[in-house]
């Protein structure tokens, strides 16, 4: 029936990193990323090599990362993606790597359409 779906925990961004953490034992950030190749965009969710604590870590608390976190949970979950972000992150036996040149991101894929590309993204310029 429909009782479960009401008793569904809401995914937020606490549990977004606890998720970062329990694959990578780290709590690393993440930024959406646009790519363009022959004509066409595509938008990836980069899990970046700054991590929680360190020098290059843009956020500057625990808080402002997990707004960020909450507010990137919110796209995903606007636009169906949550789930097929959470699968990949699972999945990937890829890791961020640190200091290297050029820095090594995981890209998780995001399929959206040329419609919602424009929404996130703004319109091509």
């Amino acid at each position: 029936g429909d009782k479960e779906e009401t008793e569904e925990v809401e995914f937020d961004g606490y549990m977004f990193r606890d998720a970062i953490y329990n694959k990578f034992g780290v709590c690393w950030d993440v930024d959406f990323q646009r790519v363009e190749s022959y004509g066409f965009k595509k938008l990836y969710l980069n899990v970046m090599p700054f991590r929680l604590g360190s020098r290059r870590f843009r956020h500057e608390t625990e808080h402002d990362y997990l707004c960020h976190l909450q507010a990137v949970v919110e796209i995903l979950e606007k636009y169906d993606l949550l789930y097929s972000v959470l699968a990949q992150l699972e999945e990937t036996n890829k890791k961020p790597r640190p200091g290297t040149s050029p820095l090594v991101a995981v890209p998780l894929r995001l399929d959206l359409s040329p419609e919602q590309l424009d929404e996130i993204l703004g319109p091509a310029r």
